[in-house]
């Protein structure tokens, strides 16, 4: 039976999915978000332009809205597009229209989303749980140049998902294969998590480089152009912490450059300039926010928890969530995802990678 897509959150990412899936012939049913301004942008459009070396031209959107039930009620397959620190939020919202034939992709995944997401669900009334899973990364690298315009520098050539439990991993991607053509299976959901690079790509080029975030010259618009030799090296060590800690606990690395190679074939893409006093949102920045606030947290915090569930030390990661507490005035290990967050806490290694792979626990059964 052919499945009914909805895009749930219009930011970036959202809007730069649905007009590619309609631009593709494979248009999304539903496109949801809670701010009431960019829904109303892209019904008064009546869809979203798309520009960039990319995709070209415009793509008709139906059923934008702000409704969540509405969204909901248009689809069976959500394809989750909003950051990834809200995801618990979402799945209270949500979990009153969950039904057991729906299938939720997180967009992307961080380190333990599904497992969360499945989590959540269970504490806020849903007995039968969806199909839930995560992709290693959004499908491009992508901007809104200004409202209801989405500007797509370039498309991952692979994007790797994953199920949880990866029982499920097939299911999952004969669903998501016809909306995602480059979808592609990973080992399980906790692996696709953790390889997601974009702790690695942002934190220590945007903690060492916060006269270029707080004021930013044009010429500063390209945030991957602000590696120096040092910022580079001390990057490259925060991914081998992360490696290790993957390797340990018998989970699928794939390295920083491992995917660049996979996913752009090593190529460097340049963003496409945004519009001035366009009225785009802040989480539109080439800096945003989000490359501490919910890389730090969801990406590299985790990591920490399971090194030290491990044994081992990870002084760079440390170093770096120290900083961005410092920088941000918060504590993010105690804001980030924790291993009593996963629903993981007193398991050792065999028995969260029982866990991921089956979904069944051996206390729980289930």
């Amino acid at each position: 039976m052919a499945k009914s897509y909805v895009i749930i959150g219009a930011g970036n990412g959202g809007q730069s999915l649905a007009g590619d899936m309609v631009l593709r012939g494979v248009a999304p049913k539903a496109i949801y978000d809670i701010n009431e301004a960019t829904i109303a942008s892209i019904r008064q459009q009546g869809g979203i332009k798309m520009s960039g070396p990319v995709v070209e031209g415009f793509a008709p959107v139906s059923g934008a809205t702000a409704n969540l039930e509405e969204a909901v009620g248009s689809g069976d397959v959500f394809l989750v597009c909003v950051t990834s620190n809200i995801y618990n939020l979402f799945a209270k919202q949500v979990a009153p229209f969950v039904r057991p034939n729906h299938t939720f992709l997180l967009i992307p995944g961080y380190v333990g989303s599904s497992i969360m997401f499945a989590k959540t669900l269970r504490e806020n009334g849903v007995k039968e749980l969806p199909l839930i899973g995560e992709t290693i990364s959004f499908p491009y690298a992508t901007r809104l140049i200004e409202p209801a315009h989405a500007g797509i520098k370039a498309r991952k050539a692979v994007l790797p998902m994953a199920a949880f439990p990866a029982v499920r991993n097939q299911e999952l991607l004969d669903i998501i294969k016809p909306a995602i053509f480059e979808a592609a299976l990973g080992q399980d959901a906790l692996s696709i998590g953790c390889n997601n690079v974009n702790p690695t790509t942002h934190i220590v080029p945007y903690l060492m480089n916060m006269d270029k975030v707080e004021m930013p010259r044009p010429e500063d618009f390209d945030f991957h152009a602000w590696g120096s030799e040092t910022v580079q090296r001390i990057k490259y060590q925060l991914d081998e912490e992360r490696c290790q800690v993957m390797r340990k606990l018998g989970l699928e690395v794939v390295t920083y450059d491992g995917f660049n190679e996979l996913c752009y074939k090593g190529k460097h893409y340049v963003p496409i300039p945004q519009k001035e006093a366009s009225g785009l949102p802040s989480t539109a920045k080439q800096a945003p926010d989000r490359y501490i606030d919910e890389d730090v947290p969801m990406g590299i915090v985790p990591i920490a928890e399971f090194a030290r569930l491990l044994g081992m030390e990870v002084p760079v990661i440390d170093t770096m969530i120290r900083l961005a507490n410092i920088v941000r005035n918060r504590d993010f290990y105690a804001a980030g995802t924790s291993m009593q967050k996963m629903g993981l806490a007193g398991m050792d290694v065999k028995e969260i990678m029982d866990y991921v792979m089956t979904g069944k626990t051996a206390a729980k059964g289930d």
